[in-house]
């Protein structure tokens, strides 16, 4: 893939849930070495690592940490890019009730997916990843083919890679009423 036309500053973030068994560590090893490929092949200029827990508050009033608003902030410009390229990231995050163990009260946490991918142009988000579009769900995978065959992408980027607000209560997907204690593997 040399004399690649992407701009010199085509990065993507990859964000990846903590704490996985060994067969999800592994894919998202691959994952990695996949994105590695690319920027070595000078199709992406930069790689970042993003590591996130199973799940973050669903509202800036519970979250506590900075990390837990940089993640909501990072959910809500991912959540205003699907809205302008009429994707859906449904697939990607899911609202779920947790019972605590130490107040014993129950509260809403949105579970982050095993993995996204966020890609950018300069300051620009162009892609998120998974996301469902004219009823296809593109996944991970699916996208890293697609860059590593420098498939142009058909999206409107989001000028704004950073949000004021984080999201709202109606802005969230419903809750889930099976709370899971594991993820199945990703599809191969």
């Amino acid at each position: 893939m040399q004399g690649s036309t992407q701009p010199d500053e085509t990065r993507a973030e990859l964000y990846v849930r903590s704490l996985l068994p060994d067969g999800h560590t592994q894919q998202q090893a691959a994952v990695i070495d996949r994105l590695q490929g690319l920027s070595d092949a000078d199709v992406l200029s930069d790689i970042a690592v993003q590591v996130i827990g199973r799940q973050i508050p669903s509202t800036p009033a519970e979250a506590r940490t900075e990390l837990g608003l940089f993640a909501l902030n990072r959910v809500s410009v991912f959540q205003e890019w699907a809205k302008r390229n009429d994707c859906s990231l449904d697939p990607a995050f899911r609202v779920r009730s947790v019972d605590s163990e130490i107040t014993g009260e129950q509260y809403r946490a949105l579970v982050f997916p095993i993995q996204l991918l966020a890609e950018y142009d300069g300051a620009k988000l162009r892609c998120v990843t998974p996301h469902t579009a004219d009823g296809e769900t593109v996944t991970v995978r699916d996208r890293l083919t697609m860059l590593e065959g420098e498939d142009e992408s058909t999206f409107s980027s989001l000028e704004r890679a950073s949000a004021a607000q984080p999201p709202t209560q109606s802005d969230l997907p419903a809750v889930d009423a099976i709370d899971e204690d594991s993820d199945p593997l990703l599809p191969e």
